[in-house]
């Protein structure tokens, strides 16, 4: 019999182990398996992030690209069209080419043909505030600190945009659509609410004396600037911004700052308001320049003028630039001080830009090559007669239609015409002056020779001599020859051998020497016996001159309709001319008519020759709590407008009592500035737009008289106007003082020659030395002078003491009548939106859509 075994039953213990590796097994594989889940998931949902990142992406590429066609259309058309989808003009589609390589479905929305793909759309433009008044940018606003329209009052309108965009993945998942919506800000700034704003030319200035600018300054280009003799120097209270950069150096390589070809670049102060309201200048404690290069341009110059004198000097400044100056200047100076490196582009008037089209790729055309005007619709054109050669057939009439729009001579409620026959065999010249209505008021029917260039109704014409009542005047240029005189002939500018002296000798001096010009005796010289000798022109001038006091006569007949004084403005019937709707004519407003503030004085020559005859405006003095003209149609104040250079005689829209004071370079004379709350000032708000401004000292042309200043038809001998072409630079007659924004051109820097600056934006022909000239108003320099084109110079004028401010009526919101506004576009309220809200609003904005 066998002993019972000892070992243990067989597969006991193995099959435990098996279980155990089978159960391991089985939790390591779920363990696996979430693992692989978890990050297919995660995947997913990072591929679907990603897409919807792409979608979103697409979306606000579509809405800045919405917002590029509403700026555009805002810069361009004075009647901006509407943008409903359905209409005529909306939105349009970007080319394909927008989203190439990417997954976004490039086919138009629709909610039955195309659930997915993408969609542009932008509602209709809401006023702000509905009232419709002005809007003022608060600077103490956060938001607005580095806007560079704070502390203005601006016209606004916010339009709504709307963009969808889908993704379609190529592995056929489940597509994604993002939405988006963002606020297009539209500002249009009445051009007076800078007290100085430059377009078309870079902003140069290097005063000799302290100057103080009040108000706001912007510059489409670059600034240059520099201080030359004041320990003060030359100091900003207000934001200055530039679509280009800051330097402190001259524009031109060559030595041409003063006129003469040898001023060195000033080194004195030049500051700007920081935001605590303190000054602060470009120069730091160690004696480098805080500008655009932050100092490193102060290489290029040898005892203050360039070194390289055959360079440009653009092409030795731009590669100077400092990627710190964006930093270094908002720490300073607080968003008071801006540039292209902190994202300030270029902003003008409505159709003043150059621009009529867009060729097949999408470049700018300009209509400046204009076979019949060699700057064609650039910024002059806004002073320009209308053109009544456009044709419904030209390429580009609708975007040449709006610029005649916004011309001053299709706006104006008086139309000046004055057609100036030369003289034969040196007679004088003969002119015939045509005065027209308001544009449209020619009814249907009336014969071509009853309807003027901006299809007015004929007024009245009148030969040589002037209007009825004195209101315009032509004076022909008379000269006769007298004694012998004197001409310079050995200095290296080519137009000093042309001007005659009295002198045997004429020097210059300057910082560095005195330069003494040889002479040479001439056969006769010339006593000028009515009209005035530019010499800086170098011409006999022909003058149309509009005389105030019988303008303010006119308009006050105008309310009362009345001509018991015989100086009303009447109509063919003979009845008194200019009463009409409230606010005058408007090219906004149909049926609207009357006065509106407006004139404008075209000057043409009857042969098409080239005329030296300019517009001068006289008997503008007014007495303290007076007003230039009267308010007519709800009407107040007065813009005049030309083609032609422009003379202001002695003071104007001023008392001409106070220009040395510190206030009348902000303050009218009565002591009101039209601020909220306070009481309205007597002081209207004028504007003045020509080729070129010159300001004559009060006694040019004779005595001052009670209304001030007047071109006389005959000249006394004692006057700088019978003076004018036998004297350079005459002395002037005494301090003088005007109240009005100007609209006016210069002749560009170059590297033989200067602009002479902003300080000398308002030209001289007198030696002020002693006397000061004060302007209260906006400076504006928006095209190159096509007519008076001479070149600055320090021989023909002494400069004045500057006295210039930013009218205070016109920081409180009150402009001139027909004050071009600057567009400029600002985002806001950029979010995200989810599909039941974009529907909603989509449908609030165009409830017609499907």
């Amino acid at each position: 019999m066998h002993a019972p075994s000892s070992s243990p039953p067989r597969g006991r213990s193995g099959g435990s182990a098996f279980i155990t590796v089978l159960l391991y097994t089985f939790l390591i594989l779920t363990l696996v398996s979430a693992i692989l889940d978890w990050s297919l998931n995660e995947r997913k949902m990072n591929m679907r992030a990603s897409y919807f990142l792409e979608a979103r992406n697409a979306a606000e590429a579509l809405a800045e690209y919405g917002f590029s066609q509403i700026a555009t259309q805002f810069t361009r058309y004075a009647t901006v069209p509407s943008f409903d989808p359905q209409g005529s003009s909306p939105l349009s589609a970007p080319p394909t080419s927008f989203f190439s390589g990417s997954d976004v479905d490039t086919n138009a929305y629709s909610s039955s043909t195309e659930p997915t793909g993408w969609e542009l759309i932008a509602g209709t433009a809401a006023t702000v505030p509905s009232s419709g008044s002005l809007y003022y940018v608060d600077p103490n606003d956060p938001n607005n600190a580095s806007d560079p329209l704070k502390g203005q009052y601006v016209y606004r309108r916010d339009i709504q945009v709307l963009a969808r965009a889908t993704v379609v993945p190529a592995n056929g998942d489940k597509s994604v659509t993002a939405y988006v919506t963002e606020k297009v800000s539209v500002r249009g700034a009445p051009l007076f609410a800078h007290a100085i704003f430059y377009s078309d030319n870079d902003l140069e200035i290097f005063p000799g004396p302290q100057m103080d600018i009040y108000g706001p300054v912007h510059v489409n280009g670059n600034m240059f600037l520099s201080n030359q003799s004041n320990s003060t120097g030359l100091r900003f209270h207000g934001a200055v911004s530039a679509s280009g950069n800051i330097y402190h150096a001259w524009a031109s390589e060559a030595h041409a700052g003063d006129g003469s070809g040898s001023e060195a670049l000033g080194s004195n102060p030049v500051s700007f308001v920081t935001s605590a309201g303190t000054m602060l200048a470009m120069k730091d404690s160690s004696g480098t320049w805080r500008d655009s290069s932050m100092g490193t341009d102060q290489t290029l110059f040898s005892s203050g003028l360039y070194r390289n004198t055959t360079t440009a000097a653009l092409s030795q400044l731009t590669p100077l630039l400092s990627s710190s100056y964006r930093t270094t200047a908002s720490q300073l100076w607080g968003g008071n001080v801006q540039t292209a490196a902190m994202g300030i582009s270029a902003y003008n008037p409505v159709g003043t830009g150059g621009q009529v089209g867009v060729d097949g790729s999408g470049n700018a055309i300009d209509a400046n090559t204009d076979a019949a005007d060699s700057l064609g619709y650039g910024p002059h054109s806004m002073i320009d007669a209308p053109n009544t050669a456009l044709s419904t057939g030209d390429t580009y009439y609708t975007a040449k239609e709006e610029v005649e729009k916004e011309k001053f001579a299709n706006k104006s409620g008086l139309y000046v015409q004055i057609t100036i026959t030369p003289g034969a065999s040196g007679a004088a010249d003969t002119a015939t002056i045509n005065l027209y209505g308001w544009p449209g008021s020619a009814p249907t029917g009336t014969p071509a020779s009853q309807v003027g260039p901006n299809t007015g109704i004929l007024l009245g014409s009148y030969t040589t001599g002037s209007t009825p009542n004195g209101l315009l005047t032509f004076i022909p240029y008379k000269a006769t020859q007298v004694s012998t005189g004197s001409k310079i002939t050995n200095t290296g500018d080519p137009n000093y051998n042309k001007y005659p002296i009295t002198t045997t000798t004429y020097s210059s001096t300057t910082s560095t020497s005195t330069v003494t010009y040889s002479t040479t005796t001439v056969s006769s010289s010339q006593v000028v016996n009515q009209g005035m000798y530019d010499q800086r022109q170098l011409a006999g001038i022909d003058l149309v001159q509009v005389d105030m006091s019988v303008l303010r006569a006119a308009l006050t007949d105008t309310n009362s309709n009345s001509n018991a004084d015989s100086k009303a403005i009447l109509d063919s019937s003979g009845n008194v001319w200019g009463s009409g709707s409230a606010g005058g004519y408007s090219t906004d407003v149909s049926g609207s008519s009357g006065w509106n503030g407006g004139v404008y004085v075209e000057v043409k020559t009857s042969d098409g020759s080239a005329s030296q005859a300019s517009v001068a405006v006289g008997n503008g003095l007014v007495s303290s709590g007076s007003s230039l003209i009267p308010t007519v149609n709800s009407t107040s104040g007065l813009t005049i407008a030309t083609n032609a250079p422009m003379y202001v005689a002695g003071a104007f829209n001023a008392d001409g009592s106070n220009a040395t004071s510190s206030t009348s370079a902000t303050t009218p004379d009565d002591g009101n500035t039209d601020a909220s709350g306070g009481t309205t000032s007597a002081e209207v708000p004028v504007a003045l737009a020509s080729d070129a401004i010159t300001i004559l000292s009060p006694g040019y042309f004779g005595s001052a008289g009670t209304n001030g200043s007047a071109a006389a038809t005959s000249n006394g001998s004692s006057t700088n106007a019978y003076k004018s072409w036998s004297t350079a630079s005459p002395s002037a007659s005494g301090n003088t003082e005007v109240a009005a924004a100007f609209i006016t051109g210069l002749v560009s820097t170059t590297s033989s020659a200067n602009s002479g600056g902003a300080h000398n934006l308002p030209r001289f022909l007198e030696n002020w030395s002693g006397d000061t000239v004060a302007i209260r108003g906006s400076l504006v320099s928006m095209y190159k002078s096509k007519t008076a084109t001479g070149t600055f110079s320090t021989r023909y004028y002494g400069a004045p003491t500057r006295n210039w401010g930013f009218d205070q009526i016109f920081q409180n919101g009150s402009y001139p009548p027909l004050t071009p506004k600057v567009m400029s576009y600002r985002r806001v309220d950029f979010s995200d939106m989810s599909a039941s809200d974009y529907t909603t609003t989509r449908h609030t904005l165009w409830p017609s859509l499907p």
